[in-house]
């Protein structure tokens, strides 16, 4: 029984890889089934990162030019073992540009355990003028000024209306996820999420960029 899901699971993952090189050649991306080794060690920056154990990057799809690095890759990790062992799934943007000038602050879904700090007096920037928000998310970071001073309406109407956004920042980079792995078939969604928040952060406008390539 378990040979056989255990091989069930490697012809599932055959099919992604292919469907996803597919999705890649048609949105003009590089791509490589392989982890790239770079790209997940400047990943280090960010809390996601940095959990569990058994750590791997795949399916990775990728474009590079002078202004900017886009990617989208599957990424996953482990926490706790044997019996109690989980593994964790997400497809996850990733966009670096010296265009970009972030204070660095992590957004995540709220949810219980959310409620629940924030009952015992845990950090949770809230934005009185967008209610919306700041029922559907938790936005920590140490310079709140400069936070609220990047999250305008534009931008706080983005997240509001993607619920279950995820997004982690650091000065010239960020990334940006939807909890687990994404479909093939909605990875030109999320790639165009990630692609239009590095336009209202600072990054080149995609004005000029058609539905299949992105401007880099």
């Amino acid at each position: 029984v378990i040979a056989g899901i255990i091989l069930m699971v490697r012809h599932f993952e055959k099919k992604r890889t292919a469907a996803l090189n597919v999705v890649a050649a048609e949105m003009g991306l590089a791509f490589s089934a392989a982890q790239d080794d770079d790209l997940l060690a400047r990943m280090q920056d960010f809390s996601l990162f940095n959990k569990g154990h058994g750590r791997k990057m795949y399916n990775v799809m990728k474009a590079e030019g002078e202004s900017m690095t886009l990617a989208i890759f599957d990424y996953q990790y482990t926490t706790g073992s044997g019996k109690h062992q989980q593994c964790h799934s997400q497809t996850v943007v990733s966009v670096e540009s010296a265009s970009l000038s972030l204070p660095c602050f992590t957004l995540w879904p709220e949810g219980l355990l959310a409620k629940l700090g924030a009952m015992i007096g845990a950090q949770d920037i809230d934005f009185v003028e967008h209610p919306e928000f700041s029922k559907s998310f938790v936005l920590k970071g140490d310079d709140e000024p400069a936070i609220r001073d990047i999250l305008d309406v534009e931008k706080l109407d983005f997240f509001t209306g993607r619920k279950g956004a995820y997004m982690e920042t650091a000065p010239s980079r960020f990334i940006y996820f939807r909890g687990k792995r994404r479909k093939p078939e909605q990875i030109r969604e999320l790639m165009t999420a990630g692609y239009t928040a590095y336009a209202m952060f600072g990054g080149r406008s995609p004005g000029g960029s058609s539905p299949n390539s992105y401007d880099v």
